[in-house]
């Protein structure tokens, strides 16, 4: 069953803690991107952790080997259920961040899934032009196809792209899909989904943030994101 993670996208910590108290009973994962973590750092993961939710950690981690893998030691010994590292930082830097993983690992503590960044979903074809004539799906798949032989457990991409993807690693590949809404919306991000279509799609965790974080009752906004999820069969969608 595909479940809801809850973007923490503030500038400091009171406001995230004070989100997490009042979806805490509905949501268990909340993601920690670059914006709280550049605030407060790793104190943010372990107040998370004290009301008892799941951290996704999402900071996208993209340098040298040995570098990429000593911040997957952190990451892990952090107790975080999940983290990404970008694919295109390429095959090294991968299985580096796959070991620093599995170095961080406490007694106790389930090893982290480390997802690999495919295309980032504020990203459309004009965007990606200067890059040449490629279709932002193509390039998903292939960073996925990479990303899978070299040891990720799953790939952050669109829900538009999800079927597909099931398809190429045999439903083993565990997708992670942002930019999820109720409706279509101009805003940032350009290859949306809505949560019923997502699930439908295959998706295993949903990321939301300023449609549940952003409105003024944002328990209501999430119960209203989960019952959306609830009523969509996963594997139903016939995307292409």
């Amino acid at each position: 069953m595909a479940e809801l993670v809850v973007a923490l996208d503030f500038p400091e910590l009171a406001s995230a803690l004070s989100l997490v108290k009042r979806l805490q009973d509905r949501v268990t994962w909340f993601k920690i991107g670059l914006e709280l973590f550049s605030a407060c750092g790793p104190e943010a993961v372990r107040q998370v952790h004290s009301l008892g939710g799941k951290v996704f950690l999402d900071l996208k981690l993209m340098d040298i080997p040995r570098t990429v893998q000593a911040a997957a030691t952190v990451a892990t010994q952090m107790g975080v259920g999940m983290f990404t590292i970008h694919l295109s930082g390429g095959r090294r830097m991968v299985q580096a961040a796959l070991q620093g993983r599995d170095q961080g690992i406490l007694p106790g503590n389930p090893p982290p899934l480390v997802l690999g960044v495919t295309l980032l979903t504020s990203l459309d074809r004009a965007e990606i032009s200067w890059m040449g004539d490629h279709e932002p799906d193509k390039l998903v798949l292939q960073l996925t196809d990479s990303g899978r032989q070299w040891g990720v457990d799953g790939v952050v991409c669109s829900a538009r792209e999800v079927g597909r993807i099931k398809a190429l690693g045999g439903g083993a590949c565990v997708c992670v899909t942002p930019g999820i809404r109720m409706s279509a919306a101009d805003d940032d991000q350009s290859r949306t989904a809505t949560p019923s279509s997502a699930v439908a799609a295959g998706s295993d965790y949903l990321v939301v943030g300023r449609p549940i974080t952003g409105v003024q009752d944002p328990l209501r906004a999430a119960m209203t994101f989960l019952a959306a999820m609830d009523s969509a069969a996963p594997g139903d969608s016939h995307h292409d």
